[in-house]
């Protein structure tokens, strides 16, 4: 019984990540998609040749701007630095931090779920679309009972476009690193890790955890990651939103804030990629290729000529195989619970 019930949930987790690698294939298709259309005569906006006269970081949620001498960046040039990061992190994550993604493929068997950990791609085909599911479930929820959500212009395409690439690594660094990394940080120093204290800021757990800090029984790692992604909400909202996307926004850096404690500031930045960058460069995709924005009636064959539509369909079909491996896992464990009086009523008294 045992032995049929594991290889269910295995067969699960395996069309899980069949699903994930999938996904990871669009995703990495995103790249040359996305700087096609962003180069594109197609796309309104921003010439790709404007330069910056200042440019803006986050430091601990505050956003702060300095000035960029004149012609020295271009929005095109950035992009491109800003879509080679990505490109170069994404490679990142296909090798570790633990295994790299064939390993632990060929781990699920023995390793089950903690091989799906042990790889941060394998790990961000899970969590982005759970992520992006919960925040359309609760922009859903708010927006049925009356709470305003909102949307930001995007009258220029091509500036909206650069602003999603550029959003990923500046508010990782400015909402996790700059809050749940400096609480790490001081962790590892009062650890008497101080010449490895600032690689906390790239993999806080790794650090934390070489160093025999127990970081999860630390109440500091829990107020900084539960404080960076309220900061992270308010923030959506004094950017333009209406106030019930800071309930979505608060709940996706909560993942965020875990992901970047937990597998370091590659995936953090990664998951944010795919709210962003991710999304729009195959929007646009489509745009460029004179298709009209894709709308929700799925089941009209001409949403098949959408780039955007697989993508949507490998969130949503996993989201739904993760619920019902959540599910058989649950059940699972609540028969187990129930057998286990159910044999000891039954072992027979000692005379």
């Amino acid at each position: 019984m045992n032995r049929a019930s594991d290889s269910v949930e295995k067969g699960l987790l395996f069309a899980a990540a069949t699903l994930g690698v999938a996904l990871l294939i669009v995703a990495f298709a995103s790249f040359p998609l996305g700087a096609y259309s962003f180069f594109s005569n197609q796309i309104n906006g921003t010439s790709p040749d404007a330069t910056f006269r200042q440019l803006y970081i986050y430091v601990v949620g505050v956003q702060l701007t300095f000035p960029v001498p004149a012609g020295l960046v271009s929005l095109g040039g950035l992009f491109f630095l800003l879509w080679a990061t990505y490109i170069a992190l994404f490679v990142f994550l296909l090798q570790g931090p633990w295994y790299d993604l064939l390993k632990a493929l060929r781990s699920i068997r023995s390793g089950g779920t903690l091989a799906v950990y042990s790889n941060g791609a394998l790990t961000w085909s899970f969590a982005f679309p759970v992520s992006i599911l919960m925040a359309v479930m609760i922009d859903s929820l708010l927006t049925s009972a009356g709470v305003p959500i909102g949307t930001l212009p995007s009258v220029d395409a091509r500036f909206v476009f650069w602003q999603t690439t550029y959003a990923p690594i500046v508010e990782e660094v400015g909402f996790r690193v700059t809050i749940v990394g400096v609480v790490a940080v001081l962790m590892a120093l009062s650890a008497g890790g101080r010449r490895r204290s600032l690689l906390a800021l790239w993999h806080p757990s790794r650090v934390l955890g070489s160093l025999g800090v127990e970081s999860w029984k630390q109440p500091g790692i829990y107020a900084a990651i539960f404080g960076s992604a309220a900061i992270f909400g308010v923030a959506h909202v004094l950017g333009g939103w209406e106030i019930g996307k800071f309930f979505s926004s608060f709940a996706v850096g909560l993942a965020f804030g875990l992901l970047y404690y937990t597998h370091g500031l590659p995936l953090a930045v990664m998951m944010h990629w795919g709210f962003d960058y991710f999304g729009y460069s195959l929007y646009y995709f489509d745009q460029v290729r004179g298709l009209p924005p894709l709308t929700s009636e799925f089941t009209s064959l001409y949403s098949l000529q959408y780039a955007e539509f697989y993508s949507d369909v490998l969130v949503y079909m996993i989201g739904v195989a993760l619920f019902v491996l959540a599910l058989y896992v649950l059940a699972k464990a609540a028969g187990a619970r129930r057998r286990t009086p159910m044999a000891a009523a039954a072992a027979p008294q000692a005379a």
